[in-house]
């Protein structure tokens, strides 16, 4: 079988004859710009997230090599995470090769765009279930018009994908939780934004923004708090 969508090619020999997988990636897509704020901040939560943990090795945008016989086999997932790996040596290679690293990532989810939607729920996660990434979640910005869904998490079981259970909230929220990470995924219906909580302390990871903001914010009432005693300490004096 060979399935094509745009500009992306499939090649996987599987055991039943038929064909799946990556010869090459395509260049930058021009949803990119959407997706990337989006995968920033799953970067940037993820990571703090495991900050100081051996093992873990999380990435965006950077292929995973399936097949030793051919480098060309490769796919790049949007974002990734692998644990009780070398992350140093990952990074030193600029390369997930699997047979070197030992095993395939545990986590992947992919962002959804117009052009890559339908290669994220076939070719994809055929490829994924294939060489055995553990939890696969996929998140559709537009609110579920790509996806059919907005947000959904699976489970890589005997081979195929399970969905993960999903909640829905009394204002149309959905979350769900990631036995692999050990971390919930948010979707707010109201604003269509992903969030990244971490159960064990309820709190929500925030953005560059909101951190950038929140320090603004600080250093505005530092300013104020040292203005008010300069003038208690002149009012003092005055006295």
């Amino acid at each position: 079988m060979t399935l094509k969508t745009g500009v992306l090619k499939y090649n996987l020999q599987l055991e039943d004859g038929e064909r799946l997988g990556y010869l090459d990636d395509p260049p930058p897509l021009p949803e990119g710009m959407l997706q990337n704020p989006i995968i920033i901040y799953l970067y940037s939560a993820i990571d703090a997230f495991f900050h100081g943990r051996a093992g873990v090795f999380v990435d965006t945008n950077t292929f995973i090599y399936y097949d030793h016989a051919n480098r060309n086999r490769r796919v790049a997932p949007d974002l990734y995470v692998a644990l009780g790996v070398d992350a140093d040596s990952i990074r030193r290679r600029n390369g997930y090769l699997i047979w070197e690293v030992g095993k395939p990532p545990d986590f992947v989810i992919e962002v959804a765009s117009s052009s890559t939607a339908r290669n994220d729920l076939t070719a994809k996660r055929e490829l994924y279930a294939r060489i055995g990434v553990g939890e696969y979640w996929r998140f559709d910005p537009s609110g579920g018009d790509l996806y059919g869904v907005p947000l959904i998490g699976e489970i890589l079981v005997d081979g195929g994908y399970r969905p993960l259970t999903t909640h829905t909230g009394s204002s149309g929220e959905l979350w769900a939780h990631s036995p692999t990470l050990g971390l919930d995924f948010y979707w707010e219906s109201d604003t269509d934004r992903l969030q990244v909580l971490d159960p064990s302390e309820n709190r929500f990871f925030r953005s560059y923004l909101e951190l950038t903001e929140s320090d603004e914010a600080l250093r505005d009432l530092e300013a104020e708090n040292h203005a008010l005693r300069e003038q208690l300490r002149r009012l003092s004096q005055d006295r």
